[in-house]
């Protein structure tokens, strides 16, 4: 069985309207997080570059984008 969440098809969704951008922000304690966004907001953050892009990446490789 396949699922996807509600972050996973905005991601899927950003993906195809060419809206998404990830975007290093400042974080609260010091460091820095990155923002996975679209054209109307922040979907879902990561800690690490790394992890952004994977998030990203897997998402691009179920849904064919």
């Amino acid at each position: 069985m396949r699922t996807l969440s509600a972050t996973c098809v905005s991601i899927a969704v950003a993906l195809r309207n060419d809206t998404l951008r990830l975007v290093e922000r400042p974080s609260r304690f010091g460091d820095t997080f990155v923002a996975i966004e679209d054209a109307f907001g922040v979907i879902e953050v990561a800690l690490t570059w790394a992890e952004a892009n994977a998030r990203v990446a897997s998402i691009r490789e179920r849904v064919g984008a």
